[in-house]
């Protein structure tokens, strides 16, 4: 199955996503004619990382006339809509089920901005409204996850957006979307405000701190810590846990209320 004809339901299949939308003027009008069926999702990142890198993607670059893209994908969690008709962005490739070197006339392409070097850039916000975008525009044309493709997966040109994302993973919460999974528990798609000020689902957050909180015990109890073994320590600090190895240091310079917790016989 596959949907024929322009994406002239861009914005608005997004906005009934709950997604934030901006629609370019002539976003209708744009692109490098027609497409000839939309079988997919081809993301992308802008190699920017800038508030402007959508221009790029609207306008084309010296030795490549814009449209780049359908989508440009800001890391507040905003789409940015540039063109309904053929964007120039996914070069030579193949994917089982599209022509080979000819996606751009039957996938939608999203350019997240992004740096996509390391350390990762890529927004929580960002990356929620990313797998909600490609879900919503997968479920409008009756295509699955299998169909949400990195550029990098694609391109036969040596390709890597975009960079510091696990595909695999990526897809599996695309296709939970698409299976509706996220409605039976709802309360992990709500909308709160996190530390940063940026709006995440409930179910992105616990995700963070699962993670981030996990890594704490590491470095605080040792490897495995947060795996479930009980606080194993670190061989370079003799098997000690930090608080265990501050101990010993603070004991062995003598400074007042310091104990070595191995030779503490006030138990």
């Amino acid at each position: 199955m596959a949907w024929s004809g322009d994406p002239v339901w861009l914005a608005d299949v997004l906005r009934g996503a709950g997604l934030p939308v901006i629609e370019h003027d002539g976003w209708r009008e744009r692109g490098h004619g027609d497409f000839l069926d939309i079988r997919g999702v081809l993301c992308h990142h802008t190699g920017g990382g800038g508030p402007n890198d959508w221009r790029i993607v609207q306008d084309g670059r010296p030795d490549l006339p814009g449209p780049l893209a359908q989508l440009v994908l800001e890391r507040d969690g905003t789409y940015r809509v540039i063109a309904a008709g053929v964007g120039w962005h996914a070069g030579r490739g193949s994917w089982p089920g599209w022509p080979t070197d000819n996606a751009n006339y039957h996938t939608i392409g999203i350019e997240a901005v992004s740096r996509g070097t390391p350390p990762w850039d890529w927004t929580p916000v960002q990356l929620d409204a990313y797998k909600r975008g490609c879900a919503a525009l997968l479920r409008r044309i009756g295509r699955g996850a299998g169909d949400c493709v990195a550029h990098r997966e694609y391109s036969s040109e040596g390709k890597i957006d975009p960079a510091g994302m696990d595909m695999n993973a990526f897809r599996r919460d695309v296709q939970a979307l698409l299976d509706g999974k996220g409605e039976q528990m709802a309360f992990l798609e709500e909308k709160i405000t996190n530390y940063h000020g940026e709006q995440v689902t409930v179910g992105t957050l616990l995700h963070y701190l699962d993670k981030h909180m996990g890594l704490t015990l590491d470095q605080l109890a040792g490897a495995g810590a947060a795996r479930g073994a009980n606080f194993p320590g670190w061989d370079f600090l003799g098997d000690r846990t930090t608080a265990e190895a501050l101990g010993v240091i603070g004991a062995a310079l003598k400074i007042p209320g310091f104990r070595d917790p191995a030779t503490d016989d006030r138990a």
